[in-house]
């Protein structure tokens, strides 16, 4: 399971206010705390309305003066994107692309340029998708794009788009299905999701991101942005690849117990 934190987001109020500020040492405190806590890879995004031009360069910058983990840059602003591509010191992950032709031609230049991989999100022209069968239909259309353009199924983590809860329980159930028929059809390809959308507007968000993601790991989910610092889902994801599978002879959830990580 690939785990990409998720917190150094400039959308989050205190996150913001640092980068707004050119508050270095708390967004180093963030990516230090999350790649001690288990992420392999950590999402950057410098959201800023009208900054973000400068703002993912610097964030960029000061995440790598703290911490040795590749990147994955998390934008709309193809102009960001091109000034924080080059300061990556470790194969980058551009955060997203779409079923979108203006995104796609802003895009594809930039992940041939600087060979990164890429997040497939399943969203489209017509909006967010509705069922499972959208979910997939956007999917092959996206990966045969890219693998059309020379990106390797290895390099494609597709994301069939996580929709909260709270809006329609369909989602789920659909987000649940459209994993495992992307997992079955495109084995070679990464099954991704950005899961604490899943709780927006609810009570105990925790508890229902680490039950959803439980669920999503049975269905070939093997990546995910996530809060690396919430040591009970981290025990979730741990004790979902023992069960999967994924995790030979349950060694790293026996090294994960020794080391007082399952709480």
């Amino acid at each position: 399971m690939l785990i990409i934190g998720e917190r150094i987001n400039a959308t989050r109020k205190r996150v913001g206010q640092a980068t707004a500020e050119k508050n270095a040492a708390l967004i180093k405190e963030e990516a230090r705390k999350q790649v001690e806590a288990g992420a392999q890879v950590l999402d950057v995004n410098g959201g800023i309305p009208g900054r973000e031009t400068e703002c993912l360069p610097w964030l960029v910058s000061v995440v790598q003066e703290e911490v040795d983990v590749p990147l994955c840059l998390d934008s709309a602003d193809p102009q960001a994107l091109r000034l924080a591509l080059p300061l990556c010191k470790k194969r980058a992950i551009i955060n997203s692309i779409t079923d979108e032709p203006e995104r796609q031609q802003a895009l594809m230049p930039l992940i041939r340029e600087f060979n990164t991989q890429v997040v497939a999100l399943c969203m489209s022209t017509s909006g967010p998708p509705c069922t499972a069968e959208d979910r997939v239909t956007t999917a092959v259309r996206l990966i045969d794009f890219l693998t059309q353009q020379g990106v390797e199924e290895d390099d494609i983590y597709v994301d069939p788009c996580i929709l909260p809860l709270s809006l329609d329980a369909g989602h789920c159930t659909a987000m649940l299905e459209a994993t495992a028929q992307i997992a079955s059809r495109f084995p070679n390809v990464h099954r991704s999701c950005g899961l604490s959308n899943v709780s927006h507007g609810l009570p105990q968000r925790k508890l229902i991101n680490e039950v959803f993601l439980a669920m999503l790991m049975s269905r070939g989910l093997d990546a995910a942005i996530l809060d690396p610092t919430d040591a009970h889902l981290m025990a979730v994801i741990r004790a979902g690849e023992a069960l999967t599978g994924r995790d030979e002879f349950c060694a790293q959830y026996l090294e994960a117990s020794r080391a007082g990580k399952l709480v």
